[in-house]
């Protein structure tokens, strides 16, 4: 009896202990393949996120390119051919972005303004790759610089140059006309205030010279808002060169905000002879070119568009974009690729102040010996 009892005893202990043994064993490879089911869909996900399907040209047809980059197909394949070393993978590792993605997604952001997770995911990147990669392809471009941005001073450079400005308005002798524009920016919090431009935002005041093609030939980027025009000049390389007589008798045409000098014209302040008169209209006709320009800059590359949102990036890397900027103008302009200008970016920007008063003697002189042959008749 005691055995019999004791048997029925230790028969359900081991039918309870298989039970146990058989659920932690369900329990163990459940969880086994619960944590396999996550790993491959973290995997999954991961791969969804990182590897999108990226931007490709043969995606889009020739005006859809056109109304994305600001260039055509064959002026961007012809640039990365010139940038390719430097944004290509240096790795053979898979989903690398590749060179060419690295070029559109940075044309997108230069024509757009948009913010930057907006051109990633528009090119299948991620936001942080995006941003990791786009001063890559700033320096890239901005090398090419001496290459697209070049003054003509060969005599038959020059000479061509002249005849074309003087068709404008019968203006002789004009080799360039030059300006400054402003591109806003979020100031660094260290001297803000020498951001703030007299327009009251804050900016960079950039000084740029351009030909009779609307092609720009000298760029400044590097001055706060607050500089005058004239400063600018006065520092630049350009001031030199032209006092050192490297472009002979050729001049510039500038606003009131320059002084004269004898290789740098400037409106007659209060024009009181028909002369005089005729002088200032060729003078803002011949010159007016600059603001086409300008505003032919900013429609074309909407990151230069204050209306936009101002560039949230330190003053030094603002003013590589805006030297990129006047690269892939110039090499539109290489096409003939003239679009449409926002009329507001076309008016004339002068600021209503004071012209920096450093006009000379001699460019006096050479200025009423202009008036007085060319549009006293």
């Amino acid at each position: 009896m005691a055995s019999e009892a004791k048997m029925d005893i230790e028969l359900p202990l081991l039918i309870l202990y298989k039970i146990r043994t058989s659920r932690l064993s369900q329990n163990k490879e459940q969880q086994r393949s619960g944590r396999s089911a996550a790993k491959k869909r973290r995997v999954y996900l991961r791969n969804e996120r990182k590897f999108p399907n990226r931007v490709n040209l043969l995606d889009l047809n020739e005006e859809e390119i056109k109304a994305r980059y600001r260039l055509s197909s064959e002026a961007i394949q012809s640039l990365f051919e010139k940038v390719k070393e430097n944004l290509n993978p240096k790795t053979e590792r898979s989903h690398a972005i590749p060179g060419i993605v690295k070029l559109l997604c940075a044309l997108h952001f230069f024509a757009s303004g948009s913010f930057q997770n907006s051109v990633s995911t528009a090119g299948g990147i991620t936001q942080s790759s995006f941003s990791r990669f786009l001063f890559q392809v700033i320096q890239a471009i901005v090398n090419l610089y001496k290459e697209y941005i070049s003054f003509p001073n060969d005599p038959a450079s020059l000479k061509a140059v002249k005849q074309s400005f003087l068709s404008i308005a019968g203006f002789p002798n004009v080799i360039g006309a030059i300006d400054c524009t402003h591109v806003a920016l979020s100031p660094p919090s260290e001297n803000e205030y020498i951001y703030r431009n007299e327009k009251h935002f804050h900016s960079l005041n950039m000084q740029v010279v351009v030909s009779n093609n609307m092609k720009i030939i000298d760029v400044v980027a590097k001055f706060p808002g607050s500089t005058e025009d004239s400063y600018i000049l006065s520092q630049s390389g350009l001031h030199q060169r032209f006092e050192n007589g490297e472009f002979g008798s050729g001049w510039l045409l500038g606003d009131s905000m320059y002084g004269l000098k004898p290789w740098l014209m400037t409106p007659v302040s209060n024009p009181k002879t028909r002369a005089e008169k005729k002088y200032n209209h060729a003078h803002s006709a011949t010159r007016s070119i600059i603001d086409r320009t300008f505003g032919m800059l900013k429609t074309r590359f909407g990151c230069l568009d204050k209306s936009k949102g101002v560039l949230l990036y330190s003053p030094e890397k603002v003013c590589k974009i805006f030297f990129v900027c006047c690269i892939l103008h110039n090499i539109a302009m290489n096409e003939s690729d003239y679009i449409e200008v926002n009329e507001e970016y076309a008016q004339h920007e002068e600021i209503n102040m004071e012209p920096f008063e450093d006009d000379t003697d001699e460019g006096g002189i050479l200025r009423e010996k202009l008036i007085l042959e060319h549009f006293a008749g």
